[in-house]
């Protein structure tokens, strides 16, 4: 009787961990998935990362950015974009790294480094954080917000 409470007593602490792993990794697919997509100018497949929502949002540090709102809007600005400065895909390799999981039901926040580095070995890191909603059991974006590592002075 004892053994058998104790087996059901460790599978019952040990059920949540296995599952955030799972939606952590399933997470981590959906983060680096909408990088290699943004990186191989697919604007179509950048953007099927986001959830179909009116409060999906962007915001990043680079000329002609800011903060932009609505999964149309979004739509418009990967297409505007990717389509602007048309170049296939990116010969950079593209690693990621130092993530923090926040996983609520079927909410998450997470933030994580993303190293872009080009094929003369420079690199430039990137910090990000993104919101995000599981719909119908897959997890889509609905905040990626990103800024480059400032050097100190």
């Amino acid at each position: 009787m004892k053994s058998n409470l104790f087996t059901l007593a460790l599978l019952l602490a040990v059920t949540p961990v296995l599952a955030q792993s799972s939606d952590e990794a399933a997470i981590k697919a959906v983060l680096e998935g909408h990088t290699q997509a943004a990186m191989d100018d697919d604007a179509e497949r950048a953007v099927s990362y986001f959830a179909d929502s009116p409060h999906a949002a962007i915001s990043y540090q680079q000329p002609g950015s800011g903060y932009i709102r609505g999964h149309e809007a979004v739509k418009a600005k990967y297409r505007e974009v990717i389509n602007r400065v048309k170049s296939d895909k990116s010969p950079d390799k593209s690693t990621t790294g130092e993530y923090l999981y926040r996983i609520v039901g079927n909410t998450a926040f997470v933030t994580y480094v993303e190293t872009r580095t080009k094929p003369d070995g420079t690199a430039v890191r990137t910090h990000k954080a993104n919101y995000l909603e599981k719909e119908a059991g897959q997890w889509k974006m609905i905040g990626n917000f990103w800024m480059p590592e400032q050097k100190a002075k």
